[in-house]
């Protein structure tokens, strides 16, 4: 029995220094990718113009501004640590002590406050969609109506089977509402936003239980220009982030408490954001490589056993899908364009511009025949020729690689101006949205957008720093390191993909509750600061100079 016991004991020792490897290797890469972000995004930022076939550019920035608005970030919230303190047992003072009731009435008024904003916002846009966005709801009404030739191979949803769980999911909206009712759509991704915000809240409540980390969440997520400006945008990047962040509170539940119920949640956020989004594979390797974490910190099989719940939940719900038109239709599955295809494209540089769409992988596969061991071949011999041309030019790899990252990384609406600048046909906008696209508040949401996109980096380097280098309480369990995870498997996947700077929005999201952290840390260092000096002045905890006291 005590042989058995000290067994156990030395093999959780070895797995918990295994743990403790594996998550410093991860606050390295993550630390690395801070470095980066933070460094490229002082510096330099992309251009989108207000002439929306054009590609985006890069401009120089000014890195002493951007640091200088950071520190003014620091400053704010130290002062807001600081004034519990300094009103000491006013009423004001007690109000901001109880750190819990001021996080929830902050909460409270930023729900209200981006819905207000967005409703405006969405009711105002005479927003129309395309292209891809188009096909994919178009597929559901016709789908609806028996319809199903968009299916067959070579038609817009054989090519793009990925669309199918989005066009499921219309189906049921259209169903419901009616076709083609973008305005539900947009209320919806509205809703989904509040959801979005709370599930955040809530995941870093658990993470980083101190209530300033919690009101700087709050107040960074409020002003969150490009994913306002996403709102209307009838495609399925809103919805992952909102099952992403729904997942990753859940599972930083259960990492928690151990409860079932957390699981139940997490597989249908899971299965949910995999229907929208296929770039969810991203998260959901995060979340095999976080539950084995959980293993390895528990010394247990539960955690390991329980991801793998999450994953097969969401790649059941996407074959059950996938099966169901197959029988619909009549169409077979697996006939779609091999994500070789994509991965060769962005590869590609076309007018100077590393990655960008160019439409090759549609034209490689429609030359083969729409055969896809043809096409697959025909992509590995592109890509083996290109990983060639970079060996024997590395200055040219650093360039390219370089570049796509910024332009993918660095544009501070994340195309969301580009995106969204389509309206209905013979119904132009008016007023403050004419000047939001093509006036002077394009320009000036541009620059509002750049200064917030060094914040979050900013910040997210000071989360990254003072996890290495210095004590700053880890997430209260591996489950919490999920987010991150998938912002380094996003990071990676943006290098070899499509250069699009849309699809970074979701991992710069996942950055914010860990940047509100970093933050929050510096705020109380900031705030401790004030009141000591204020205190070395003869200030008492009421307010009041030593002299008015006496």
């Amino acid at each position: 029995m005590i042989v058995r016991f000290e067994e156990r004991v030395e093999k959780g020792g070895k797995y918990r220094l295994l743990y403790r490897m594996a998550v410093l290797f991860l606050k390295v890469c993550l630390l690395l990718i801070a470095l980066y972000l933070a460094y490229a995004g002082i510096r330099y930022s992309y251009y989108s113009p207000k002439a929306y076939d054009q590609v985006i550019f890069e401009l120089p920035d000014s890195p002493l501004l951007h640091s200088l608005v950071f520190a003014g970030v620091c400053l704010l919230g130290g002062g807001l640590c600081s004034l519990p303190k300094l009103l000491g047992s006013s009423r004001v003072g007690g109000f901001l002590c109880d750190g819990e009731r001021l996080c929830r009435v902050i909460l409270f008024f930023t729900c209200i406050w981006l819905a207000a904003v967005g409703f405006f916002y969405i009711r105002e846009h005479p927003y129309y969609p395309e292209g891809d966005q188009l096909n994919t709801t178009g597929g559901a009404v016709y789908a609806r109506a028996g319809d199903f030739s968009m299916f067959e191979r070579g038609g817009y949803i054989g090519l793009y089977e990925q669309q199918k769980g989005l066009v499921f999911l219309y189906e049921i909206l259209f169903t419901l509402f009616g076709d083609f009712r973008y305005d539900i759509a947009a209320e919806i991704h509205l809703c989904m936003g509040i959801v979005t915000l709370a599930a955040g809240y809530s995941f870093l409540k658990i993470i980083a239980p101190r209530p300033v980390c919690r009101i700087l969440y709050c107040l960074m997520m409020a002003f969150c220009l490009p994913y306002i400006i996403y709102l209307p945008y009838v495609y399925g990047d809103l919805p992952s982030v909102c099952f992403s962040m729904i997942l990753f509170w859940a599972l930083a539940a259960y990492g928690k408490r151990i409860r079932k119920r957390y699981l139940a949640v997490g597989s249908a956020a899971a299965a949910l954001g995999l229907l929208t989004r296929m770039n969810i594979w991203i998260v959901l390797i995060a979340v095999g490589i976080g539950m084995t974490l959980l293993c390895l910190e528990k010394v247990g099989l539960r955690a390991m056993l329980a991801g793998g719940c999450i994953i097969l939940a969401a790649w059941g719900a996407v074959r059950a899908v996938e099966a169901m038109y197959e029988y619909r239709s009549g169409f077979e599955r697996g006939v779609g364009i091999p994500s070789i295809l994509w991965i060769a494209m962005g590869l590609q540089e076309t007018d100077g511009n590393p990655g960008i769409y160019n439409r090759y992988q549609q034209g490689v596969y429609e030359e083969c025949g729409f055969q896809r061991e043809a096409a697959i071949r025909t992509g590995r011999e592109y890509i083996a020729m290109r990983m060639r041309s970079f060996w024997e030019n590395p200055a040219y790899a650093k360039y390219f690689f370089t570049k796509k990252v910024k332009m993918q990384w660095l544009e501070p609406l994340f195309g969301s101006l580009q995106a969204t600048s389509h309206c209905r046909e013979g119904e132009e906008p008016e007023g403050w949205i004419v000047s939001l696209y093509y006036g002077e508040l394009h320009d000036l949401a541009w620059k509002f957008a750049n200064y917030y996109q060094s914040v979050v980096y900013l910040a997210f380097l000071a989360y990254a720093v003072l996890s290495l280098f210095t004590y700053l309480e880890d997430p209260t369990n591996s489950a919490g390191w999920i987010p991150l995870i998938a912002v380094v498997g996003g990071f990676l996947f943006s290098l070899m993909w499509e250069s699009q700077c849309r699809y970074s929005l979701p991992y710069f999201l996942y950055l914010i509750p860990f940047g509100a952290v970093g933050t929050g840390r510096i705020a109380e260092a900031a705030g401790s600061f004030i009141v000591q000096r204020l205190n070395g002045r003869g200030m008492t905890t009421d307010g009041n100079s030593a002299d008015e006291a006496a």
